[in-house]
């Protein structure tokens, strides 16, 4: 743990203040180190004494732009390449009723440690002060990351927040663990309240579509019964195809989390979810798309398909594909982009007056090179004055 703290390109250019209170790393980036593998570019420190103070004299050391949120005690130093530290002041948290945001008051870092969701979260490693190199693991998180389970803090924690569910879901996928007995009864009992129309939860769901492992988090949402997930046996092998699809040449390239939600959501809850319009709008056509993929199926006029596609968005286009219409990959790589050799300018120069013949003729040339009953730029203009009306 020690070696991957020091190696990090930003965390060893650190210098602590002499009179800085103690500083820990914890969360995911602690959970990862322990797993040997990868974590990503936040890093999440935990301060036992004023964070906004601390970040503000480790950002000028470090070049970054720090951001206070003196109300909550949190401040992020955001630094080049996309890197960032989140700061926050040890603190314990109560919830008035469930689903509600928490109530905050200064702690320390057993209380920070124990306002988390899960033990593998809720480890820490000292970076400076009391205790420097050693990690604090007050609620066997360690032994957790061995056995390869989640596990809640305490009893209640779903009921407090059910977006937790969601997240206890995305950790277990991501990371190929199963959840802990008790704390899978208690997510199987607060199923009914994961309602993708709270805030928190529809954010959770975001994040956990975002990830790679998401139709494995799908199958186990469902298996405990949230009901928003789609019960199609083709759900699976949707998503699946999915990443199939958007790695074809040409493919357009939608939010892939919010095309999951419309393949693997019911088209309901994706409808009414407390997520961005343009998420939901993506969702509905990738799932109009996917309905409509029958009639692109067989062997249809490539000029008929190119019809069709040239008026679906791209996100439908995708779900066409999901669904089994081989021939869109076809249309993105070849025929999508196919223009005739002759131009609007060529018909005005053989005497067609500008206007509405000349698009028609051109259209009319285009469908015909698409189903090869046109051969090379004689032909085309032979076909474009015909439809034009004008014979020379």
């Amino acid at each position: 743990m020690g070696a991957r703290a020091a190696a990090d390109p930003v965390l060893s250019r650190i210098a602590w203040p002499d009179d800085s209170p103690r500083v820990c790393l914890v969360g995911g980036a602690v959970r990862d180190a322990l797993l040997g593998v990868v974590h990503g570019p936040d890093v999440d420190l935990v301060v036992e004494g004023d964070a906004i103070a601390l970040a503000t004299a480790v950002g000028h050391q470090l070049g970054g732009q720090v951001i206070a949120h003196a109300r909550f005690g949190t401040a992020r130093i955001q630094l080049a390449h996309g890197r960032h530290l989140d700061l926050v002041t040890a603190r314990r948290e109560t919830y008035a009723k469930p689903g509600a945001l928490p109530d905050v008051e200064p702690g320390d870092l057993s209380d920070d440690l124990a306002r988390r969701d899960f033990t593998v979260n809720a480890i820490a490693y000292v970076l400076h002060g009391e205790g420097a190199g050693g990690i604090i693991d007050p609620h066997d998180g360690r032994a957790d990351i061995a056995a390869e389970r989640i596990r809640t803090l305490r009893p209640g924690a779903f009921h407090e927040d059910p977006s937790r569910v969601v997240r206890a879901l995305r950790y277990a996928a991501r990371l190929g663990f199963r959840m802990e007995e008790s704390t899978e009864a208690e997510a199987r009992a607060a199923a009914l309240a994961v309602d993708l129309g709270s805030s928190r939860v529809a954010d959770e769901a975001s994040r956990l579509l975002a990830e790679d492992s998401a139709a494995v988090a799908l199958a186990m949402a469902a298996a405990l019964g949230v009901t928003w997930i789609d019960p199609d046996p083709r759900r699976d092998d949707r998503l699946a195809a999915l990443v199939g699809a958007l790695a074809q040449p040409g493919a357009p390239a939608p939010a892939p989390w919010a095309l999951r939600l419309g393949l693997g959501v019911v088209p309901d809850a994706a409808r009414m979810a407390s997520l961005p319009a343009w998420a939901r709008a993506l969702a509905a056509e990738v799932r109009a798309g996917l309905e409509r993929a029958p009639e692109l199926q067989g062997d249809p006029v490539p000029s008929s398909v190119d019809a069709m596609l040239g008026q679906m968005p791209g996100a439908a286009q995708v779900g066409a594909l999901v669904g089994g219409a081989g021939v869109v990959a076809e249309w993105w790589a070849q025929w999508r982009d196919m223009a005739p050799e002759v131009t609007g300018s060529d018909l005005v120069a053989a005497g067609v007056p500008p206007g509405p013949a000349i698009g028609r003729a051109l259209r009319a040339v285009r469908a015909a090179m698409l189903d090869g009953r046109v051969d090379g730029r004689g032909e085309q203009m032979a076909l474009a004055l015909a439809e034009a009306g004008s014979y020379r």
